[in-house]
C-alpha cells in the first residue's frame, strides 16, 4: 500500500442533498441544554420567527423588513429537455461517479436524515439565524443580516478565522502506528475527509460555545461494522489485538505520529465512528455497510447530508430538542444563483457569527490537488475559515484535512491554509462531482 490515494477520497453520496420539507412547528435553539425562551435581548432580536416570512410561488423565500435577498435553499434542479437537442455533457446524470473501489454503492438507510421545518430553513435563507455570545438566536424580520449584531456596523469585507490550531487538524495516516504504538493498516482512513471537515466546523464551535470537546477527546477507535450490525470485512482492517480483543487504534488532542503535531484526531476518529444523532440507527458519519449487509472496507466516505445532521447533532450540545435546526442547513450545486449565494453565506457564518462553511467539492478545481493532465475528479469535503472580497479576484480561505500522506501533490503540505479565487470554489461544487455547500 502507498500513503498517496489521491484517486481514492470522497464524500459519498450518488446526488445531492434533498430535504423533505414539511410544515411544522418551529423551535428556536439554544446553545446547550437551554430552553428556547431565555433569547438574547438585544435590539433587533426576538425568540419567534415573528413577523411575515414566506416562501414566493418559485419557492425562493421573500421578507419584508431588511431588503435582504435570501440565499437560495429552495431550489430545485432544472428538468432535462428531451428529444435530441438535450447536450449529454450538460445532463447531471450523465456525470462520473467515483467510488472507493469498482464494488457497486448501495446507499445504506442506517442514518436517516431529519426533516428540517419550511419556517427554519426559510429563516436561515434569510440571513435571521445567529449566533450571538455563543447562543444561537434569531433576529428580528426589519433587522439587516448583513450588520454586525447589536451594531450598525456591516459585515467586514474581508475576515479570516484564528487558525493557529484548526490548520493542524489532520486525519490519521492510512498505515503505520497510532499514538500507542499499536501497529495498524486501515484504508478507510485516506478516506476521512467529512469527518475531518465537520471536526473544523465543531473546533469553532467549541471556541464559542464551549461544546464539544474538539480539542480533548481521546481514546480508542474502532471501525464501527458492529454498529451496522455487519462482520468484520474481510480482507479489512488490519490491527494488532490487544487481550485477543480488537480495540482499534488510539488518537486523542494532539500527537505527533506524522513527524508534526497533529491536533483533534480523537475527536475526528470519534465523528467518523461513535458519533450518533438521536435518528441514527448506527454510528459515526461515514458509511461504512449498505443495507444489504455487506460492509465496505474501505469506508465509502460521508454524504453530506451526513456531515450536516452530525455536526448539528455536535453543535447543538446533543440537545435532543430540535437539534436537527442547530445552525446548518444545504444549498445544493444546481442552485442558479450560487455565486452570490456562497459569498453571502460565507460573509454570514465567518464574517459575523465567527463558524465555518462545509463544502462537498469536485477536487479538480482546487489549488492542492493539481496535477496537470492528472489532476483527479474526486468527491471531496473542505471547510471554508475565510474570505477576501478586496481581493482581484474575491477569494475564500479553506482548510483540507487531507495532508501529504493522503494527498502528495506539489501544492499540498500539512498544516496549509489554501487560498482559491471564489469562482474556483463556485466552479469546484458544479463540477462533475461537487454536491452543494452547508452553512
Amino acid at each position: 500500500m502507498t500513503a498517496s490515494l489521491p484517486g481514492r477520497r470522497l464524500v459519498a453520496g450518488a446526488g445531492a442533498v434533498a430535504f423533505l420539507v414539511a410544515i411544522g412547528a418551529y423551535g428556536l435553539l439554544a446553545s446547550g441544554n437551554d430552553s428556547a425562551g431565555t433569547q438574547s435581548s438585544l435590539p433587533g432580536y426576538s425568540a419567534s420567527p415573528s413577523g411575515a416570512v414566506s416562501a414566493s410561488a418559485s419557492g425562493r423565500a421573500t421578507l419584508p423588513g431588511s431588503g435582504f435577498q435570501p440565499i437560495d435553499m429552495f431550489s430545485t434542479p432544472e428538468p432535462e429537455s428531451p428529444g435530441p437537442s438535450s447536450s449529454p455533457s450538460s445532463s447531471r446524470s450523465s456525470r462520473p461517479s467515483y467510488h472507493v473501489t469498482d464494488q457497486p454503492f448501495h446507499p445504506s438507510r442506517a442514518r436517516p436524515i431529519p426533516t428540517q421545518s419550511t419556517a427554519w430553513l426559510t429563516a436561515k435563507a434569510a440571513g435571521r439565524v445567529a449566533l450571538v455570545g455563543g447562543r444561537v438566536v434569531l433576529l428580528d424580520p426589519s433587522t439587516d443580516p448583513m450588520l454586525m449584531p447589536g451594531t450598525d456596523q456591516p459585515i467586514p469585507a474581508a475576515r479570516t478565522l484564528d487558525l493557529s490550531w484548526a490548520r493542524w487538524i489532520v486525519e490519521p495516516p492510512g498505515y503505520g502506528g497510532d499514538e500507542k504504538g499499536t501497529s495498524y493498516v486501515n484504508r478507510s482512513y485516506w478516506n476521512l475527509c467529512g469527518p475531518g471537515a465537520g471536526t473544523v466546523v465543531l473546533y469553532y464551535w467549541q471556541q464559542l460555545t464551549g461544546h464539544p470537546d474538539v480539542t480533548g477527546t481521546a481514546g480508542y477507535f474502532v471501525d464501527p461494522y458492529a454498529a451496522e450490525g455487519v462482520p468484520w470485512p474481510s480482507p479489512g482492517p488490519v490491527v494488532e489485538p490487544s487481550g485477543g480483543q480488537r480495540l482499534g487504534t488510539y488518537w486523542s488532542g494532539s500527537d505527533t505520529v506524522s513527524g508534526f503535531t497533529a491536533h483533534s484526531r480523537g475527536f475526528l476518529m470519534y465523528m467518523a465512528m461513535e458519533s450518533q444523532p438521536p435518528t441514527w440507527r448506527a454510528t459515526g458519519m461515514a458509511i461504512w455497510a449498505d443495507d444489504a449487509g455487506h460492509g465496505y472496507y474501505p469506508t465509502r466516505g460521508a454524504p453530506l447530508e451526513n456531515i450536516q445532521t452530525d455536526i448539528n447533532w455536535e453543535a447543538s450540545g446533543r440537545n435532543p430538542n430540535d437539534w436537527f435546526d442547530a445552525w446548518y442547513g444545504t444549498v445544493n450545486e444546481w442552485d442558479p444563483t450560487l455565486p452570490r449565494d456562497l459569498q453571502v453565506a460565507v460573509m454570514l457564518d465567518v464574517g459575523r457569527d465567527g463558524v465555518p462553511v462545509v463544502a462537498a467539492i469536485d477536487t479538480f478545481d482546487l489549488p492542492n490537488w493539481q496535477d496537470g493532465a492528472s489532476t483527479p475528479h474526486t468527491r471531496h469535503a473542505v471547510s471554508i475559515v475565510g474570505y477576501d472580497n478586496t481581493a482581484d479576484p474575491p477569494t475564500f480561505s479553506y482548510i483540507d484535512t487531507c495532508g501529504r500522506a493522503c494527498n502528495s501533490k506539489g501544492g499540498n503540505t500539512n498544516g496549509q491554509v489554501h487560498v482559491v479565487a471564489q469562482s474556483k470554489m463556485v466552479e469546484a461544487i458544479r463540477d462533475a462531482v461537487g454536491i452543494g455547500f452547508s452553512w
